[in-house]
């Protein structure tokens, strides 16, 4: 296979020569006509030079035509050592200036066929310069030669030329071996190479984390597919560009006194092409080869904006249960002194005379010992451990039914805009009915709480495998970045009256859930709470086989 695909691509070269070699020798005769008394019988030279073009010309259009076909070599050799027979023969026979011309098929053989193949080309060569010399050494022919040598002259200088021959094609197919051995090695040493870029490549793209390369003044020169895919951003643009302007947290590196990055770990706050803001894992190396010690920057880095995530919500779980034990314990040291005071005011207000004034204090100090009490209920009902009946429900009436009463509520009328866009209708979760009842009531109640001057709430269902996702969205006044560390926290209320407790509860009730809940938000721009509850596993069969279906259904691409 290595030999077929070696003559098949020699063999373009060698039709090149042959009308290079054509060419100079129509060229030659020319000149030697012109400038020398030689006698070349142009009635014969003239046609055998014709149909030598005609010939090349016809093994290009053959090679094209079958381009694998192995007569191609042999008949062109063959074909060649005929018209350069021809050739001396008519310009003198032994006395002939082109008989090197054997010597240049010869070397030729050497290139396309192995050994003995170029041992049966130079026998040919010598066997058909001899059988021309011969004959017309002997009246056979006629006589084309200047002069008529002795036998023992005409013997001695077929020997040498037959000693050249073997000579050339000795040496010849000895280079030929040695520069065919070369090449194999050469060719293998080329597919292992590929094969361990390849190889390389495998593990940068396998990578989880990202990984980029630098030079030394920043210009990007490698980015993997992990990187792309956190950084939001194709490789093949990014190319050539400088790091600062594509990524500012990643420049400029500090170095020490021995050529390494100072801060070799660090965490950047990075904004992504569509907006979002990410926190990564930063970590720089120098980039070294052997020929020098320091070339540009390796840049590996991590996205650990889940994460974050998870530790605040791990920090937040830990302080909602610290504050969950004080809150109780506060609780029940107040309740007691309160309702004492309560009921002794009570009596000394039924048996002290009163009058106007002093009743309204009474009521009032009543009134907001009363609002103490519940909020000191609601304390206990927090902090105490709560039980729940979960069942295998569907989530899409009870946020049918909790943004009925919403808009039905005289305050809500006329003032907001309720948009629902439910994408699934099998959304069931296991849960408790009364407790999500709970949770969406209090995000729905919260934000529009958050538009005091009207605005729209958006509610959105939707579901994959393993979660079923809903997400509240208002257009209200929004939420800072200390708001947001703190929102699920008890006592953190930012509504006039409330008690701090509604997203605290709502967080509580999701994690006996085993379910999630995140917040975008931003001041004056709105708020987005996302709730995801794990699907039931009666309905992740359909929806796996409803992912399949549309797969089936989607088009082919045309690669």
């Amino acid at each position: 296979m290595k030999a077929a695909t070696s003559v098949s691509e020699w063999l373009p070269w060698l039709g090149r020569v042959r009308f290079l070699a054509i060419t100079f020798l129509l060229g030659i005769v020319v000149a030697a006509r012109q400038l020398t008394p030689a006698s070349i019988s142009v009635r014969s030279f003239v046609p055998l030079v014709a149909l030598w073009y005609m010939l090349a010309i016809v093994y290009v259009i053959l090679q094209r035509w079958t381009p694998q076909a192995r007569v191609h070599a042999p008949l062109q050799i063959i074909c060649d050592l005929l018209i350069i027979t021809g050739v001396v023969y008519t310009t003198g026979a032994q006395d002939s200036y082109f008989i090197s011309l054997y010597l240049l098929v010869i070397l030729m053989a050497s290139v396309l066929f192995l050994r003995r193949g170029v041992f049966l080309v130079a026998g040919a060569s010598f066997a058909l310069l001899a059988a021309v010399i011969e004959l017309a050494y002997y009246g056979v022919l006629p006589n084309t030669a200047n002069s008529a040598p002795a036998q023992s002259s005409l013997a001695s200088w077929l020997a040498s030329n037959f000693f050249a021959f073997i000579a050339v094609a000795y040496l010849g197919s000895l280079l030929a071996q040695t520069l065919r051995k070369k090449g194999v090695e050469l060719e293998e040493k080329s597919e292992e190479l590929k094969d361990l870029r390849a190889f390389n490549q495998d593990i940068i793209e396998s990578m989880r984390g990202g990984l980029l390369t630098t030079d030394l003044d920043g210009r990007i020169l490698l980015m993997n597919h992990a990187g792309t895919e956190i950084m939001g951003r194709e490789a093949i643009p990014l190319l050539g560009q400088k790091v600062q302007d594509v990524f500012p947290g990643f420049w400029p590196v500090e170095m020490d006194g021995s050529g390494s990055p100072v801060a070799a770990r660090k965490e950047v706050e990075f904004r992504t092409a569509a907006g979002n803001i990410r926190f990564l894992g930063l970590s720089i190396s120098p980039l070294r080869t052997s020929q020098n010690p320091n070339t540009g920057f390796v840049y590996n880095f991590q996205d650990l904006t889940q994460l974050k995530r998870l530790e605040r919500e791990v920090l937040t779980k830990e302080r909602m249960a610290a504050l969950g034990r004080l809150s109780a314990a506060i609780a029940h040291e107040i309740r007691q002194p309160l309702t004492a005071m309560t009921g002794a005011l009570k009596e000394l207000a039924r048996l002290a005379p009163l009058d106007d004034d002093d009743k309204k204090l009474v009521q009032i100090v009543s009134r907001e010992s009363q609002r103490l009490n519940q909020i000191i209920t609601n304390f206990l009902d927090y902090s105490r451990e709560k039980t729940y009946a979960f069942t295998d429900l569907d989530l899409v009436p009870i946020i049918e039914e909790t943004l009925l009463l919403l808009e039905h509520d005289a305050t809500a009328k006329g003032k907001y805009r309720f948009e629902r866009h439910i994408n699934v209708r099998n959304a069931r979760a296991r849960a408790d009915r009364d407790a999500l009842k709970q949770v969406f009531w209090n995000l729905c109640n919260n934000a529009l709480r958050a538009m005091p001057n009207g605005g729209i709430l958006a509610v959105e269902l939707d579901a994959d495998e393993t979660w079923v996702r809903i997400t509240i969205r208002d257009t209200g006044i929004g939420l800072d970045t200390r708001e947001l560390t703190r929102i699920f926290e008890p006592f953190q209320s930012g509504f006039t009256g409330g008690t701090g407790l509604g997203l605290a509860i709502v967080y509580q009730i999701l994690q006996a859930h085993r379910g999630r809940i995140r917040v975008e938000a931003a001041k004056g721009e709105g708020a987005e709470f996302v709730v995801e509850l794990p699907r039931s596993v009666a309905a992740r069969a359909p929806a796996r086989q409803a992912r399949d279906k549309q797969a089936e259904m989607l088009p082919v691409g045309k690669g």
